[in-house]
């Protein structure tokens, strides 16, 4: 029997799971595994609905998956459904087979007037002729702001052959979704940036009901004006690593906002801190405060409505956060 493409069914999720962490064991950076917490979270729990997830069968048996993680951003004013192809994982014997073309050439028949506007990842080395090959638009590989405070720290960790974990953080830092949400409504306007649409209940799910990761918050308030920004810290052998994942609020305070978060850096004893290029956050002024330039990864768009073409395409029209990505 031929290689069969459809989609998930609750009997196949042991299957499923099995598949992807021995897949992704081989390079992923974490330890942590995809279990059936992860499951709930990352396929069904999402606020902006359930993902989209394919498998591919062979004689009874999951030799491929797809996801096609639901995701929405607005800009000007208007909601932009997009879904992030993720989760994607074949087999060893079924590769070079076309097993990966046929799921993904499944999800876009699938998504076919339903409202989708949008898809977007960041493939690695390895995956990103796949989608060059579908179409896809390269937009650049994804340029980091890193600073370094521990040296020793950080070439421990980059020379650990130990998976990353991670840390769980300090009461301190405690993340109040109150205030996130209300930092929330100060950064949507009606610029030109692509941001996440942060409907209710998106930071109570990303932050705090993640299943394998634990997240703290900065905040910075200068007069009427608030920043706030959302870190995790990973352990990775010896080496700490700290990474913002989200910023919100006033985009004039990020310079003194990451003063503080270096601060709290240093107190935490991490290696170095990163965080995704953000031009909105005018994050390329970090220089001022030592940070350099890293690029880590690569990010792909396919705009199916076509009157967002030229817009998604231009990647300083976007607001990124390395909350975009279910790993960090």
């Amino acid at each position: 029997m031929g290689l069969v493409i459809r989609l998930v069914e609750e009997r196949d999720k042991t299957e499923v799971l099995s598949l992807l962490n021995s897949v992704f064991s081989e390079n992923q950076r974490t330890a942590s595994l995809r279990d059936e917490a992860y499951w709930k979270w990352k396929f069904l729990d999402g606020p902006y609905g359930p993902s989209m997830l394919i498998v591919a069968e062979q004689d009874g048996r999951i030799v491929g998956v797809n996801n096609w993680w639901s995701w929405e951003f607005i800009v000007r004013g208007q909601v932009v459904k997009a879904l992030q192809p993720s989760d994607s994982a074949v087999h060893p014997d079924y590769r070079g087979q076309g097993c990966f073309k046929q799921l993904r050439i499944y999800g876009l028949k699938a998504v076919q007037g339903t409202g989708v506007r949008l898809l977007f990842n960041y493939p690695n080395e390895n995956s990103l002729h796949a989608y060059l090959s579908l179409g896809w638009h390269f937009q650049k590989p994804i340029p980091w702001r890193v600073r370094v405070l521990r040296p020793l720290s950080l070439v421990k960790g980059l020379f650990s052959a130990a998976k990353s974990e991670a840390l769980v953080i300090d009461p301190t830092y405690k993340i109040d979704v109150r205030v996130l949400n209300e930092m929330a409504q100060k950064t949507d306007g009606y610029d030109h940036f692509l941001k996440i649409n942060r409907v209710p209940g998106f930071h109570q799910w990303r932050y705090l009901n993640h299943p394998h990761r634990s997240y703290g918050m900065i905040t910075y308030t200068r007069g009427h004006k608030k920043t706030a920004a959302v870190f995790t810290i990973n352990k990775k052998g010896h080496s700490l690593e700290m990474v913002v994942v989200d910023m919100l609020g006033s985009v004039e305070n990020t310079l003194p906002l990451f003063r503080r978060i270096m601060d709290a850096g240093r107190q935490m004893n991490v290696g170095f801190i990163a965080v995704m290029d953000n031009i909105f956050f005018n994050t390329p002024a970090l220089w001022r405060l030592g940070f350099v330039k890293r690029c880590y990864k690569n990010m792909v768009v396919l705009p199916l409505d076509l009157t967002l073409e030229s817009h998604v395409k231009g990647y300083g029209n976007w607001s990124l956060m390395a909350g975009m990505h279910d790993s960090i």
